[in-house]
């Protein structure tokens, strides 16, 4: 599609590129560090696993206060694209969401796929995608780390970390409460109490529901879609018996009743030769809106989704300098809901998902000082996640449903596809920080990880007649020896069985940091770091054994040089990168040859690939009260050996020299904020976000019809409060241009679909603090 408007041209990003990034770093709630001068105010970030100024650790790193994520309405992890150039969030269009950090990001739709960039609360990995949906709640701060994360995170690490820092418990008793009202009815409630229990123990209690209206709207029919019905809560325990020893209890709980979104038809393609519905020929494609949408009525688009998480975190001081952390966590998460795939009221795709997830993570170090300024940690982590994952189609209506016409069999209606899966992960890992000179310092680490993952999965009989006794056809089978319930995966022999697989994997991840600092708020540093993303099996509609074949891990060396400078009495802070991956055996969603169907789902590894890019970020206090933060991040993504699969369409390609999906090559961002007195006793404030995003496609061959459009998204925002903090009248305004743009891009069989991003909406809000 062709806009008639243009944001951004890249000549202009480019300059800004050259001149400006945002290292967004605001003042948190939890009391930061702030330097003697006025200006920039750095936060305190555990990037490293221990406290240090964000502009003093050598790594990328996006922190935000939570105040600032409210403000600028990040309310998900998908909002972070807001306030941190290079990340990109899509959705699979399966309910698993997908997050890329500087093009590194994995494409399946699985429920146990592991992610590329995983993300954390308090260093407890949410070991899967699918279970992130409560992570931006009652927060201190988010770090987003960029780059291989791998020795002191772990795997599926390679793009890099999300740690999410909770709001602690207080030992003087404070409450707050948060109201919010907006567009489509949409509205939201949050509050936290918190305080001393005993002299020993604090506790922390904290509630937020989302609720609203339908905003997507059926453009064929009147029906509309989008419900929101969101409700998490946070009970945190803080016991200190004595100085030396801090234990907390976290635990986590959140429930989602909302609907799931339904998708743009594009354009038809018939995926299998023979039947094509006529109805889907002359079916009108979506208009140029972000509401308009359509979807059929096989399965109720409402989700019945819940997750519970306790995690138990202690800390013994053995000694002045050395420190023994223990963090125990276990997470539950079931879902079930309809999901429209193909955009129209017909029967094409249309989803039902069941899941359930148990997992299990245990980690204890030893942490202490050496040489004066230097530091090492030691320690080990143990992982175990188990998922059941039961997804069922009906394709009534598409073309590859009617393969069995010829032999006079009805089309197959019900596909259900079954996936079993069990992770089991050890590791040992060792980081260590050594000055050589006083302005000079040396940082080494290096994890041992041992995976095991084992599958067990098949397509089943749903019992409608056609997929059983047209493949006991083809493979000479007696009529019924396909029970129903029963696999139709055929194995290598032509028998028809489930699919059981494990893969055994281990690696050794590591980095090396040169750092230098010259001068106080100076910092440069070259680093070297390799990390990987562990192997996995798909759960998807296999026909035959080869499609399960699992993928092998995945492999980021990470190249990077960079440098942190505070400049003009700290009113200026300027942050900027080169980065170079190497990468093998990434990980993709591609296609394998099945006979009668085709090229069908099929995960592959591309055998090398690459990825350069630079980043700056500059945050500036030219005045008081006026805080402006710009950022960019330019990828140059390719694939460098040859590597011949299938298209989205089926198309034979070498993918040489082809750029990533879902990779655009400039991300921009920018926020503005000014404050000023109101009466001396109450403050005011006026603020603007934009962030932009080039062109990129849906599959590694660009092709129109999977084309995500550039688009920049603007935000404003302007309130008025008491100057302590204790209240808070605001209004905010989201996408406020209401321009047409969509995230996601990809052909769901007989069907080209995209993924719309919100309208515009308006929200009021009302916040207090009581103390």
């Amino acid at each position: 599609m062709t806009h008639s408007k243009r944001r951004w041209s890249p000549s202009l990003a480019a300059i800004v590129l050259a001149c400006f990034a945002t290292q967004a770093a605001a003042q948190e709630s939890g009391a930061p560090a702030e330097t003697e001068n006025p200006g920039t105010t750095d936060i305190i970030v555990t990037a490293q696993k221990r406290s240090e100024s964000v502009n003093s650790v050598p790594l990328s790193i996006t922190a935000v206060s939570g105040g600032d994520l409210r403000a600028q309405g990040v309310t998900d992890v998908a909002g972070l694209a807001k306030v941190t150039p290079g990340f990109n969030a899509i959705d699979s269009g399966f309910g698993t969401p997908v997050y890329f950090l500087r093009g590194i990001g994995f494409f399946d739709s699985s429920l146990a796929a592991k992610p590329t960039v995983t993300v954390y609360t308090d260093e407890v990995p949410i070991p899967y995608s699918v279970m992130t949906a409560g992570a931006s709640f009652d927060l201190e701060r988010v770090e987003v780390l960029k780059g291989p994360q791998g020795t002191l995170f772990g795997s599926n690490a390679t793009g890099g970390a999300i740690n999410y820092i909770a709001a602690k418990p207080t030992w003087s008793p404070e409450a707050g409460l948060a109201l919010s009202y907006g567009r489509f009815n949409r509205f939201s409630a949050e509050g936290y109490a918190s305080g001393p229990l005993s002299e020993t123990l604090a506790a922390r209690i904290s509630l937020r529901h989302e609720g609203g209206g339908d905003w997507q709207k059926s453009y064929t029919r009147d029906a509309s879609l989008g419900q929101r019905a969101f409700t998490q809560g946070r009970l945190q325990l803080a016991w200190r018996p004595v100085d030396t020893v801090r234990v907390n209890l976290m635990i986590n709980a959140n429930q989602d009743h909302g609907d799931t979104q339904a998708p743009q038809l594009v354009t038809p393609f018939q995926q299998s030769a023979g039947f094509f519905d006529p109805r889907l020929v002359a079916y009108p494609t979506a208009p140029a809106s972000n509401r308009a949408a359509d979807w059929g009525g096989s399965f109720a688009l409402k989700k019945d989704n819940w997750q519970v998480q306790a995690a138990l975190r202690g800390e013994v001081d053995l000694s002045d300098d050395i420190t023994l952390t223990s963090i125990s966590a276990y997470s539950r998460f079931k879902e079930a809901y309809g999901q429209e795939s193909d955009g129209t009221a017909l029967r094409l795709t249309d989803v039902f998902l069941e899941g359930d997830i148990k997992a299990f993570s245990q980690e204890l170090r030893l942490a202490g000082s050496l040489m004066g300024d230097g530091s090492w940690i030691v320690g080990g982590n143990y992982e175990w996640g188990k998922t059941h994952e039961l997804l069922t189609q009906r394709l009534d209506d598409q073309s590859s449903a009617h393969v069995f016409d010829r032999f006079g069999f009805p089309s197959i209606e019900l596909v259900p596809q079954l996936g079993d899966t069990r992770y089991r992960s050890i590791a040992a890992f060792a980081d260590v920080s050594v000055p050589i000179v006083d302005t000079l310092t040396l940082i080494g680490g290096i994890r041992y990880t041992d995976t095991k993952v084992d599958f067990a999965g098949c397509t089943l009989n749903a019992g409608n007649g056609t997929y059983a006794r047209g493949f006991e056809l083809i493979f000479g089978l007696p009529s019924g020896t396909i029970p129903l319930g029963g696999c139709v995966t055929f194995n290598d022999a032509g028998q028809p069985a489930l699919f059981e697989g494990s893969l055994p994997e281990d690696n050794i991840s590591w980095r090396g940091v040169l750092q230098w600092k010259p001068s106080g708020g100076q910092l440069f540093y070259a680093s070297v770091s390799r990390g990987y993303k562990s192997g996995s099996f798909a759960t998807l509609a296999g026909n035959r054994f080869s499609q399960y074949t699992p993928v092998r891990q995945e492999q980021v060396t990470a190249y990077e040089i960079g440098f942190k400078s505070a400049l003009l009495d700290r009113r200026v802070q300027l942050n900027g990168a080169l980065f170079y991956y190497d990468y093998l055996d990434k990980q993709l969603k591609g296609r394998t040859i099945v006979p009668v169907f085709g090229p069908l789902e099929a995960l592959v590894n591309v055998p090398k690939s690459r990825i350069k890019g630079a980043e700056l970020q500059l945050m500036v206090t030219p005045i008081d009260g006026l805080r402006a933060n710009f950022g960019a991040t330019y990828i140059d993504s390719k694939v460098t050996r040859s590597f011949t699969n299938y298209s989205a369409f089926g198309a034979v390609t070498d993918f040489d020299g082809y750029r990533f999906p879902y990779t655009p090559k400039w991300q921009l961002n920018a926020d503005l904020e000014y404050r000023w007195a109101v009466g001396g006793a109450k403050q005011a404030f006026l603020g603007a976000n934009y962030s932009y995003r080039s062109l990129t496609y849906g599959d590694f061959r660009p092709d129109a019809r999977l084309s995500i459009d550039d688009y920049g998204l603007l935000d404003l925002r302007g309130g008025i409060g008491d100057a302590d903090g204790k209240w808070t009248a605001s209004l905010y305004a989201q996408y406020v241009t209401d321009e047409y743009y969509w995230h996601t891009a990809a052909r769901r069989g007989d069907a080209v679909i995209r993924f719309a991003g919100m309208p515009a909406t308006y929200d009021v809000n009302m916040s207090f603090k009581f103390r």
